[in-house]
């Protein structure tokens, strides 16, 4: 078991998780920021998770949550990625001792 934690969040509050929650968590950050953006409402207004507010009518705006969301996806990119490295190891590990 691992423990991690969200690059969103300070290091303290880290929570003991596995590689498959851990993908799943990180699936669910980045789906939660794009909902975000569909409930902006008409002032174009979002809350970041740490509490910043940005304006979507700006360029300012839309550049800082365009920044943030490929923070996102590349978090994610890198969860999945050593999902997919455990996976194989362990498809391989098993193999080794099966024969």
């Amino acid at each position: 078991m691992a423990t991690t934690f969200s690059p969103l969040q300070s290091v303290n509050n880290t929570v003991p998780n596995d590689i498959y929650g851990i993908s799943h968590d990180s699936t669910v950050e980045v789906y939660n920021a794009i909902m975000s953006l569909s409930q902006a409402g008409t002032d174009g207004v979002v809350t970041l998770p740490d509490g910043r507010e940005v304006d979507l009518s700006t360029l300012t705006g839309m550049t800082v949550f365009q920044t943030y969301l490929n923070f996102l996806e590349a978090h994610k990119e890198l969860i999945d990625n050593t999902f997919v490295f455990i996976k194989n190891l362990e498809q391989k590990l098993d193999n080794l001792l099966s024969s």
